[in-house]
């Protein structure tokens, strides 16, 4: 075969690929598009595990790597108060997303403010065992009369509700404990009667917490003024572990080379930590990043858990359908720190998050970042601001997301209005790191953030077992005159 033959017989193979690959995005474009049509309880409880059947892969994964800087260091505490007061965290499980994340934090550094924690999830797991080997107590409840029998068991002063399953929620409502709902999300997925019921928790709630501005209003916006002002915005955190040196950093990034089957040096890895389903926008950062991305030896690495197989591999096709394929790589559920040490900037461009844990993990390891206007995005940039970099949300104003404003931006995952200035913040933040020649600097000092969450999470608990107090008092004076 001439050199000529090849090369005809090399571009004949890489245009039928295409053609194959833009025949798999229609498709799983189509299966995505009448998914989004159904129910949420449908979509989540049947359709999301058929395709899982269906269309389940292998994926490359990057492991944990044996060199670390520094251990997670929790910072001393600050608060005066005795260790007297008792709070029982209350969830569903701690294995999957960022709500399990703050709850092991908040269980470990509760001490710091003299506050106690207990747990009480409906399933056993990893980061249980984890705050049991710290001498947390955590009970699983599967039901609400398992949960009913766990809090009279460990008689907590007070319970925080994180997105609790309603017979968790139930149970705790029926103790007579007050109940301080912690809000974390956008709840897109909330029909009216939901609202309701959140609104007569609420209600009877002495306080809220919301993670973030945006998820306050956000949630302000259903419930009215008069409840919305019992929600306080007490901002998540991560515990400062020491950044990553230069050894660290190094076998991170050969064993990212390694897994990838390539070689990074010169490359620019934009990493973006999350999990591949509706909310997280995958296939949307894909064809953005490869239709807009001018910077050279720029690479895009996503990494998470497939919650929905349909739009992994929708996201895996438009990667395929462009010419510069080979500069995106799709893992599965991955080493965090390791991913993070290999990496040169953060990217995540989500329709909506309450506040996004691995965003904040990789401010704390001194990445630059580019965040689409989601719940806890605006925070992350004014903290690092000319390093990072703050884009339109693909779905319109975070506060006013809906399942609606999603489907529609969806279907449109390849031509998202926010894809230039997505394309314009990589390139911006390529350029400052190639102009920079020092290390990442935080513009916080180390534990700051979490001092403030613990604080903050602690202020709110001892002011409603207070008003809990007073109003136990007020209905035993009532009851007796």
């Amino acid at each position: 075969m001439t050199m000529s033959q090849g090369s005809a017989s090399s571009g004949g193979r890489r245009r039928r690929g295409r053609a194959a690959a833009r025949a798999e995005t229609a498709f799983f474009g189509a299966v995505v598009t009448a998914t989004d049509l159904l129910p949420p309880r449908i979509r989540y409880g049947y359709v999301h595990p058929l395709t899982a059947r269906m269309f389940r892969r292998p994926l490359r994964h990057l492991a944990a790597i044996g060199v670390r800087s520094g251990a997670i260091a929790l910072p001393p505490a600050t608060s005066s108060f005795p260790a007297t007061l008792c709070c029982a965290l209350l969830t569903g499980s701690m294995e999957v997303g960022g709500i399990g994340s703050v709850i092991e934090v908040l269980a470990a550094a509760f001490p710091m403010a003299g506050v106690r924690a207990v747990v009480i999830c409906t399933a056993d797991g990893a980061r249980a065992a984890r705050l049991r080997s710290r001498g947390v107590d955590v009970v699983v409840a599967a039901n609400e009369a398992e949960a009913e029998r766990a809090l009279r068991e460990l008689n907590p002063d007070v319970i925080e509700s994180h997105s609790a399953p309603l017979p968790l929620e139930d149970a705790a409502i029926a103790s007579g404990i007050p109940v301080v709902p912690v809000l974390h999300n956008m709840e897109i997925h909330f029909s009216r009667a939901r609202w309701r019921r959140f609104a007569r928790v609420l209600g009877s709630s002495p306080a809220a917490i919301g993670v973030s501005e945006s998820v306050r209003e956000f949630h302000a916006r259903h419930v009215g003024a008069e409840l919305a002002e019992r929600i306080r915005v007490v901002a998540n955190a991560v515990p400062s572990e020491s950044a990553p040196d230069a050894d660290e950093r190094r076998a991170a990034r050969a064993a990212l080379a390694r897994t990838l089957g390539t070689d990074l040096a010169g490359d620019f890895v934009l990493v973006s930590l999350t999990r591949y389903d509706a909310q997280k926008n995958v296939a949307g950062l894909v064809s953005s990043f490869l239709a807009t991305v001018t910077a050279d030896q720029v690479r895009l690495v996503v990494a998470g858990e497939p919650s929905d197989w349909a739009e992994l591999r929708r996201a895996d096709a438009l990667r395929r359908c462009s010419d510069r394929a080979d500069r995106v790589t799709l893992l599965g559920r991955s080493d965090a720190r390791a991913l993070l040490a290999a990496a040169d900037g953060f990217i995540l461009d989500s329709f909506f998050e309450g506040w996004p844990v691995a965003a904040t993990e990789a401010a704390e390891t001194g990445l630059g970042l580019v965040l689409g206007d989601f719940g806890g995005a605006r925070e992350l940039v004014d903290r690092d601001r000319g390093g990072s970099f703050l884009i339109p949300n693909p779905c319109g104003p975070a506060e006013r997301v809906s399942d609606a404003a999603v489907a529609r931006a969806r279907r449109r995952s390849r031509r998202q209005p926010n894809a230039h200035e997505l394309g314009a913040a990589v390139d911006a933040l390529v350029l400052r790191a190639r102009d920079d020649s020092r290390a990442p600097v935080r513009t916080w000092a180390p534990g700051e953030q979490l001092t403030a969450m613990v604080e903050g999470h602690a202020d709110v608990l001892r002011r409603a077992v207070a008003r809990g107090l007073v109003e136990a008092r007020v209905g035993r004076v009532e009851g007796s005159s």
